[in-house]
């Protein structure tokens, strides 16, 4: 099954603008990533919201992973 918090987005460091990937779950989490600059972000999820879409679209996942699973049953 596929789990969406695994996929990855890239946020330029406010330093030196470098892209460094992070993965939503790293967001969900609110976790601090260091740039190879050696400048230390705090990620933010505003209102929870991606730790509520990654619930939500996961959950769907699954449900529709289980459709499947029963539609091959019959």
């Amino acid at each position: 099954m596929i789990d969406i918090s695994k996929q990855t987005v890239k946020i330029d460091c406010p330093e030196c603008k470098r892209s460094i990937p992070v993965t939503l779950k790293q967001i969900a989490d609110e976790v601090k990533v260091r740039c190879s600059c050696g400048q230390e972000i705090q990620l933010k999820d505003k209102n929870g919201t991606n730790k509520k879409a990654l619930r939500d679209v996961n959950k769907s996942l699954k449900d529709l992973d289980d459709a499947i699973k029963k539609l091959g049953r019959l």
